[in-house]
């Protein structure tokens, strides 16, 4: 039943995008991420699509992993054209809407699936390291964040594994009625918020027996060095953004 939801999990394969300094991943993400929500233009959003497409190429993940991503958010984008549907929104904008919302999470799984939850937490300090000047404990953040990443395919697993122990007792999750399967669904999210809490206290003693202080300074296993692809890169999502931003204030004028 969860099997198909691959966000937050690390895919380890040797590609370029593997390779890339996080800090230079995170950039073209929260870019793209932008741009995706700017633009309504069909030519652009086709090169928001090239851009995407040659993304997932170079990651080397295999596209049924990426299939599957889009296949864990059906319910939201069907909720999404009702919506649209309902308030009488046009049909060309309620697809460019939903084509977004998939652009954007295919985007965002590469970053997940191609940098380990570490190298992540490395990424998020070295952009958010102006803040610090300011007094915002960013490492903090940047360690909330990775760890809600990963929590998520672990999160996941235990879901899985309650079902199977569940349909075992005689609980069915697919062929009951509405009554059913909200008894179902009760009995599913009760155990997982209880494991949940009892994962992330697991986590914070290990931590703790390990002296880990979130204040100190860290230094990383892996050498990040910024090489001339994470250069290229960021030029080619930095020039579409100036291009989408272009327009986007020439259509406001």
């Amino acid at each position: 039943m969860l099997n198909k939801v691959m966000i937050g999990r690390y895919y380890p394969i040797d590609s370029l995008v593997h390779k890339m300094n996080p800090l230079a991943k995170i950039i073209c993400v929260l870019l793209f991420i932008i741009m995706s929500f700017l633009t309504f233009d069909i030519r652009f959003n086709i090169l928001l699509l090239v851009l995407l497409v040659l993304m997932l190429c170079n990651t080397k993940v295999p596209f049924k992993i990426y299939f599957k991503t889009i296949f864990s958010i059906k319910w939201l984008l069907l909720f999404i054209l009702i919506i649209n549907l309902i308030v009488g929104s046009n049909l060309e904008v309620t697809i460019i809407t939903m084509f977004r919302l998939i652009f954007v999470v295919l985007y965002t799984s590469i970053l997940t699936l191609t940098t380990p939850p570490t190298e992540i937490t490395y990424g998020l300090e070295k952009l958010f390291f102006p803040l610090k000047l300011i007094g915002i404990p960013v490492n903090k953040m940047a360690l909330s964040i990775s760890l809600a990443l990963r929590f998520i395919p672990t999160i996941i697993d235990q879901g899985n594994k309650i079902i199977k122990s569940q349909a075992s007792r005689g609980i069915d999750y697919y062929n009951s009625n509405l009554n059913g399967k909200i008894l179902a669904i009760k009995s599913l999210i009760i155990p997982m918020f209880v494991l949940s809490i009892k994962k992330a206290d697991d986590l914070a003693d290990s931590m703790e027996v390990r002296l880990y202080n979130v204040n100190n300074k860290r230094i990383n296993f892996r050498q990040n060095r910024w090489n001339f692809y994470d250069t290229f890169l960021v030029l080619m999502h930095l020039g579409l953004f100036i291009l989408i931003m272009k327009e986007v204030v020439l259509w406001g004028i």
